[in-house]
């Protein structure tokens, strides 16, 4: 357990002395507000609806990049190597990397959402979906970590990633048959399931091709393909890092 809180109290630091990892926070929430305010003067039907989603996806993409790159640094550093002397196994010690992503992940997509404001027809749901979104950024994180070797390579793929955050957009133009091609992205599932939560039944709106997928299904694909993504990658990390 003394272990545990001195891993707390060192990402506590470094959070209070990176003034970035606290500036991105600010920003997806400034974002929210923004979009907020801004998407009434757009002459789009249901445009608040169907950013909503992406709102609350957003402040998770930017957090599990700025990890991922910290992690990264850690391998380079052989900082991770230190880590190791800790009377804790690598699996402990993951375990808490994945907690802490998560749970900020978790507060700042929950603050966008409420600054934001659009009503929630689902709220079990919704939180469901929440907790399937902040699984997103370790997911994000640990693949920066484990497949870019140094920080030139991890802002190649970080744009690869974010290339992949279209890939939701296929319910605007794509037809149902088509979208097979994004199920492996947890992002997809991850904005179904959110669209599903804020609409209440998201077939009535003409300018989707809503897939005809069982209303448990996003939410179960994206914490399914986010746990085993991320055992996966913690493997390949650890395999690097020595």
């Amino acid at each position: 357990m003394k272990a545990v809180t001195a891993l707390v109290r060192k990402d506590l630091r470094v959070i209070y002395r990176d003034r970035f990892m606290v500036f991105i926070a600010a920003y997806s929430l400034i974002l929210a507000l923004v979009a907020r305010l801004g998407v009434g003067w757009v002459p789009i039907d249901n445009l608040d609806l169907y950013l909503a989603p992406a709102v609350v996806m957003f402040g998770t993409l930017l957090l599990g990049t700025l990890l991922g790159f910290s992690l990264i640094e850690e391998r380079e550093q052989g900082t991770w190597l230190l880590l190791r002397v800790l009377p804790l196994s690598s699996k402990i010690v993951f375990a808490y990397f994945i907690a802490s992503a998560s749970f900020l992940s978790l507060v700042v997509s929950c603050a966008a959402a409420m600054l934001y404001g659009y009503p929630v027809a689902d709220w079990p749901a919704f939180v469901l979906m929440l907790v399937a979104s902040a699984l997103a950024a370790p997911l994000i994180m640990l693949l920066l970590g484990a497949l870019a070797k140094n920080k030139i390579e991890g802002l190649a793929l970080s744009k690869i990633i974010s290339a992949a955050g279209i890939l939701p957009a296929l319910i605007f133009f794509a037809p149902t048959s088509w979208q097979i091609v994004a199920v492996w992205c947890p992002l997809y599932w991850l904005y179904l399931g959110l669209l599903q939560a804020y609409a209440g039944d998201p077939t009535e709106l003409d300018l989707l091709h809503w897939p005809a997928y069982p209303t448990w299904l996003p939410a179960v694909a994206s914490i399914v393909l986010a746990l085993v993504g991320m055992a996966v990658l913690v493997r390949m990390y650890t395999r690097s890092a020595r």
